[in-house]
């Protein structure tokens, strides 16, 4: 991830996850629930505006071989559905954000300490970026999948 850090002179504040985070995924098929997690492998850094209020940017990279199932041949097929090896991340980035409103997203940010700690659930979509759920025979999963965080975010110096 690229450092942008703001100037020390303005009320915009930089922060960076630290190891202590938990990103889990819940997808749906007709017959089970598929379920993973990692708690390793993601960079966050987020810039903030608290005299206004205001995310002035945020952005999240995953290595999406640290995604975990609980069993090596899901995990297996996960990996090959979304071909690791030739595409090893997944990134989000947000830019400016003042107010969501009819977004499947809910994001809360609170001060603690020198830092901030931050809990977000969200859904997301296959056909959202031209992608087919992934099937086996004919048991589709459910486009959406329900992906949750939490972690804490110190400053960056």
């Amino acid at each position: 991830m690229t450092d942008n850090s703001t100037d020390a002179s303005s009320s915009i504040e930089t922060f960076s996850l630290t190891p202590d985070f938990q990103v889990d995924f819940t997808a749906y098929a007709p017959l089970h629930t598929f379920r993973g997690w990692t708690n390793k492998g993601v960079e966050a850094r987020m810039d903030i505006d608290f005299e206004n209020l205001t995310i002035i940017r945020a952005k999240a990279v995953a290595q999406v071989s640290c995604f975990d199932t609980g069993d090596k041949l899901k995990n297996l097929a996960m990996m090959e559905y979304i071909r690791w090896k030739k595409i090893p991340e997944a990134s989000l980035e947000m830019t400016e954000a003042e107010e969501f409103t009819n977004l499947p997203l809910s994001f809360t940010i609170i001060r603690k300490d020198q830092g901030i700690k931050v809990d977000l659930a969200f859904k997301w979509s296959f056909k959202a970026y031209g992608l087919k759920a992934p099937q086996l025979l004919f048991l589709k999963v459910r486009d959406i999948v329900d992906i949750k965080g939490t972690g804490f975010l110190q400053p960056v110096p």
